[in-house]
């Protein structure tokens, strides 16, 4: 039997197709890259393969980063974790089930979601298979480990908290979700005691973490227009928390600023995104759905600077780079922007698959899997500059 969400999404998809369709024409090519004056060359620190890839199919698999070790997982089951430096295999684990959201790393422990409706719990150190929870359906997004509990977001509107001492379920929140929504779901973020998350209504949570009691809730994105389809508002983007500030974008509606503790609007600016947003002390920088990196002043939600070089080159969400945010394309370039203009500054490619979410940076690397299952390690250009 078909899950209601599931018919909603598969609904959604015809439709799509059927509009596809009625045009031979494509509707918005993707930009041809510009040549760029690049301040910096970028060296590749190792490449290995790391599983199944998932082409073209949605899923959330990104990386994850405990200490030393470069945590990755496949849609096949295989979870991986690699010395960051060498590139050495450190352990792993074959869960021998078709894995859709995660990975998260913290306080020792290692979260998975997988299609079949579970969360898979291991030890970080060596990979061992600590316990599991069933959920009500296929799993999306990165749980979240905060604060003595593993956080569960799913796409039909509900939220699980379970214990990491007695892996026993703490509270349990349930929200109706609208006919048709996008294929994805906001991770959960757990933060100073509360939970926050999107939802397929267009509407921001906060809850709290002991006990679920809802603390406040926000709309980002109101529906507009006459169809179902017109009127999707889903907030499927992290929500990212800076200093007392919440920050997030819904899809076909806005970007935000509001206080984290009452759910009050510092600032809110008109917006379509998907991508999870960057916030640093001076600018909220947002990759909106037709492929626009924008950068918005962050106290006051002006915008600062706009760079049309990505439209419809379905680019990831961008990451923090010192004076610079870096983020991967559909082709498998990945791109270096200055923060204060917008730039294009530097440019490597990957591999032709296309790269698959946010790039990781850390002080001495930069890190980005492609759709088709590779893992790129390159060497952090700031790192080497200031070397040399």
């Amino acid at each position: 039997m078909i899950s209601g969400w599931t018919q909603r999404i598969f609904t959604l998809l015809m439709a799509a197709t059927f509009l596809a369709a009625c045009s031979d024409e494509v509707v918005n090519p993707p930009k041809e890259l510009d040549d760029i004056e690049e301040k910096f060359s970028v060296q590749s620190s190792w490449v290995d393969v790391i599983g199944q890839g998932d082409e073209e199919k949605f899923n959330s698999l990104s990386p994850a980063l405990w200490q030393d070790k470069l945590i990755t997982a496949d849609v096949k089951g295989l979870i991986t974790a690699f010395e960051i430096k060498s590139g050495k295999v450190i352990w792993e684990t074959d869960l021998k089930q078709p894995l859709s959201g995660g990975v998260t790393a913290n306080a020792g422990l290692v979260a998975v979601g997988t299609k079949n409706a579970q969360v898979h719990v291991l030890d970080v150190n060596d990979g061992k298979k600590l316990w599991h929870v069933d959920v009500t359906t296929e799993v999306l997004a990165k749980p979240a480990i905060s604060d003595g509990r593993l956080v569960v977001r799913t796409p039909d509107g509900r939220i699980f908290a379970y214990s990491l001492a007695s892996q026993k379920q703490d509270w349990f929140y349930d929200r109706i979700i609208p006919n048709l929504t996008l294929r994805g779901t906001s991770a959960p973020v757990a933060t100073s005691g509360i939970v926050i998350t999107g939802f397929a209504n267009g509407k921001m949570a906060a809850f709290n973490l002991r006990t679920g009691d809802l603390i406040w809730e926000q709309r980002i994105s109101a529906p507009r227009g006459s169809s179902e389809i017109s009127r999707i508002v889903d907030v499927d983007s992290t929500p990212v928390v800076y200093s007392n500030y919440l920050y997030a974008a819904g899809f076909n509606g806005f970007a935000i600023a509001m206080d984290l503790t009452n759910g009050r609007y510092l600032w809110r600016e008109e917006a379509s995104v998907t991508e999870e947003l960057l916030v640093d002390a001076r600018r909220v920088y947002m990759v909106d759905t037709k492929g626009r990196v924008v950068a918005l002043d962050r106290i006051t939600g002006e915008e600062v600077w706009t760079q049309e070089g990505l439209l419809y080159r379905k680019p990831t969400g961008a990451a923090d780079n010192g004076d610079y945010i870096v983020l991967g394309d559909f082709e498998g370039y990945l791109h270096w922007l200055d923060k204060s203009t917008g730039e294009f500054v530097a440019r490597t490619y990957l591999d032709r698959y296309g790269i698959a979410g946010k790039p990781i940076v850390t002080d001495e690397h930069v890190i980005a899997t492609t759709r088709y299952g590779y893992l790129h390690v390159l060497e952090n250009p700031l790192a080497t500059s200031s070397e040399e």
